[in-house]
């Protein structure tokens, strides 16, 4: 029985002319197959120019000689995780609480359950959807993923029916693979102990880590891409001509370590890196061949990308650079890298292939973003998109451009892109606005290192691919136009129509109400750990400025249950630490609060080393760091729960429910601001 497309005519002017012409045809709704590889950068494949003697990649080769081959195409982040996220929401993720780096090992997911993905979308047209491979979007409603218990929210909340897959990253400290609601394997009567061995890449780099303790099967670095493509190539010969299927498919390949396996190593003159490549072009070649054995390939469309762009660190002797010193330009023509805000870190490859419909051996030219994908998916298969205020907020229809229809005008009049340090840039035509500003959270030793970037800047990419010219002196005006672009986007809260002007995101942060009964407290009487300099009086409140070893303003306090709370400026600072000690000194907690998250945690007893710290309790938060910002800290009984920004964090621990009799407010890194400390009991 064949699939057709029915009553396309009443969903309006929302699908795109490819879309309404497949639906003339009575053509079947296509299979879609989306593979995003890992830290893959615009030169390390054949077909956009990798030197044959050192890899050779005629799989994702053979992609853009039956398809087309995009040289303008863009990641949203020049790291996983954010790219990611709006690959499957059509979103910046920026919009979200993660502005800087990536998601951890044991983070929620980061897509709310009612929010629009590709798998969503969809399966409410009858997909079958498949994610196997990389996730790294995060697990379940905690803080902290416990991967003992069942591990939902995941992918099947958002749209998939199945998923196979590595939590995080390749080497990540989890070592195991999950399926569906379970870590694979699991010994569910002893989930954590005893734990099998498995070597992270922290320790593979001979750094002190400690792998989450799980009594399952643990992964084998050099077998993960055949067991992933085992998965996927199953489904997919489970799959028939009857019911259409959207699989999105992620390897490990080539992010970090480097692990060839035994088919690949030692046959790249370029070394273990281009072996790696080889490895993951097995892999395509191989869910080619599992379409082409079911009689799918005509009727599936496939896009092979990556997250970001290539590593590109010309010093050490990584594996990257062990290939770039054979002569492997790994990022092409481009500046940087991965986590970078130049080009290298979000140019990489892009092709399209689906027979009889996205023609062979074509190349374009127009600057699309992955981000696009959810947008242009619906306009091929004929589903209407929300309002852009509601949904796949920043997702173009590129449809035209992959099906290599006529174009009257640029098909994206703009793009938004976001290196590792939530620093902005924005393109549009031959123009890219650098802006220059870190977000709050970015550490200050990663701003050192990426000082160069931290600057506002203008090129012209089409004059100056590589970026080597700031040219904002000559045209202020351009600057002016593209920074004021930005604002309106960002503010606005979409990109794919352009949002009113003047509006101004709206505040998520409730306002706490009175606390009943308090007493002030004056910090000003409170004395610093060294000296009178370390902390000092300004404008009616305490400011402390301090190193990476901290400096602390210590005072009394006489609570068992009751609250306090108070006003606090983390400024520049790395993070701020409000340590609370029991009676006679016995015992001391933490709440601890940097630009992202704020942490609640259990100290060492005395003779204990650092490693007995016991967390308890992690939140992400969000907040401007220059202004004046409310804590609220309350005890009941066993249990904590810190109020601040807008979130909650609870945790619950013996330690709390004790006397307590001293407060440490502790700067580090910078400089912190502490006033109007109030105690209700």
């Amino acid at each position: 029985m064949k699939r057709f497309f029915i009553l396309l005519l009443a969903l309006g002017s929302s699908i795109s002319l490819p879309a309404l012409a497949l639906a003339k045809e009575g053509a079947e709704k296509p299979n879609v197959i989306v593979i995003l590889s890992d830290d893959l950068g615009w030169g390390s494949v054949g077909c956009y120019g990798a030197n044959p003697e050192l890899v050779q990649t005629p799989n994702i080769d053979r992609l853009g000689q039956e398809g087309r081959r995009f040289t303008d195409a863009n990641t949203t982040s020049s790291v996983c995780s954010p790219t990611r996220y709006s690959m499957m929401t059509g979103r910046y993720c920026w919009r979200t609480s993660l502005i800087s780096e990536v998601l951890g090992t044991t983070a929620p997911l980061h897509i709310e359950t009612t929010r629009l993905t590709v798998a969503s979308m969809l399966k409410n047209q009858g997909y079958n959807c498949a994610a196997v491979g990389k996730w790294h979007l995060g697990y379940g409603t905690e803080a902290k993923c416990d991967y003992t218990k069942e591990l939902k929210p995941g992918p099947l909340e958002i749209g998939f029916d199945y998923h196979f897959g590595v939590p995080a990253n390749h080497g990540d400290l989890s070592g195991v693979y999950v399926e569906n609601h379970w870590v694979y394997g699991l010994n569910k009567d002893s989930p954590s102990s005893p734990s099998p061995p498995y070597v992270t890449m922290g320790q593979q780099k001979g750094k002190p880590v400690k792998n989450l303790e799980l009594n399952a099967p643990k992964r084998i670095d050099d077998e993960v891409m055949d067991t992933l493509t085992d998965k996927l190539v199953t489904w997919i010969g489970q799959q028939s001509a009857e019911k259409p299927f959207f699989v999105y498919f992620t390897p490990v390949a080539v992010h970090n370590p480097i692990t060839p396996s035994k088919q690949t190593a030692g046959k790249s003159k370029g070394g273990p890196f281009c072996d790696f490549i080889s490895d993951l072009d097995l892999s395509v070649g191989r869910v080619l061949d599992a379409l082409d054995k079911q009689g799918l390939a005509k009727n599936t469309l496939v896009l092979f990308t990556s997250d970001n762009g290539g590593v590109n660190k010309p010093t050490g002797d990584t594996p990257q650079n062990v290939a770039q010193t054979a002569g492997l330009k790994p990022v092409g023509p481009f500046r940087g890298g991965k986590h970078d805000v130049w080009e290298g870190g979000f140019r990489v490859p892009y092709l399209v292939r689906w027979p009889g419909h996205v023609p062979a051996g074509t190349v374009c030219d127009e600057t699309i973003s992955i981000v696009d994908t959810l947008a242009t998916i619906a306009a091929i298969t004929g589903t209407k998109l929300p309002k852009a205020s509601e949904a796949a907020e920043d997702s173009h229809d590129v449809s035209k451009a992959w099906l290599g229809n006529k174009l009257e005008s640029t098909i994206r009049q703009d793009v938004i892109v976001h290196g590792a340090d939530g620093n902005f840039a924005i393109r549009k035509g031959a123009w890219k606005w650098i802006e220059g500003v870190p977000a709050d959270d970015v550490k200050p030793a990663a701003k050192k290192a990426r000082a160069d970037q931290m600057q506002r800047m203008l090129y012209d990419v089409r004059q100056d691919i590589a970026e080597g010219s700031d040219v904002s002196a000559q045209h202020p005006e351009v600057v002016k136009e593209l920074e004021t672009l930005l604002n309106r986007y960002r503010d606005g809260g979409y990109s794919r129509e352009l949002p009113p002007a003047g509006v101004k995101p709206k505040t998520s942060v409730v306002a706490l109400p009175p606390l009943a009964n308090a007493q002030p407290v004056d910090v000003k009487t409170f004395k610093s750990s060294q000296g009178k300099e370390a902390w000092t009086v300004r404008d009616d409140a305490m400011f402390g400025r301090a190193g990476a070893k901290g400096s602390a303003l210590t005072g009394p306090l006489a609570m068992k249950d009751g609250t306090l709370e108070f006003q606090i400026r983390l400024g520049e600072a790395d993070r701020h630490s409000l340590r609370i000690h029991t009676a006679g000194n016995a015992r001391s907690f933490r709440i601890v609060l940097s630009r992202a998250f704020l942490e609640i945690a259990k100290n060492p007893e005395k003779g204990e080393g650092p490693d007995k710290v016991v967390p308890l309790g992690k939140t992400q938060v969000k907040f401007k760091s220059a202004e004046w910002q409310t804590c609220r800290v309350t005890f009941q009984g066993d249990e904590i729960t810190v109020q601040f920004a807008g979130t909650t964090t609870k945790a619950k621990h013996a330690i709390f429910a004790e006397a307590k009799e001293q407060l440490n407010f502790i700067a580090f890194d910078g400089e912190v601001g502490i006033k109007q400390l109030v105690v209700s009991k």
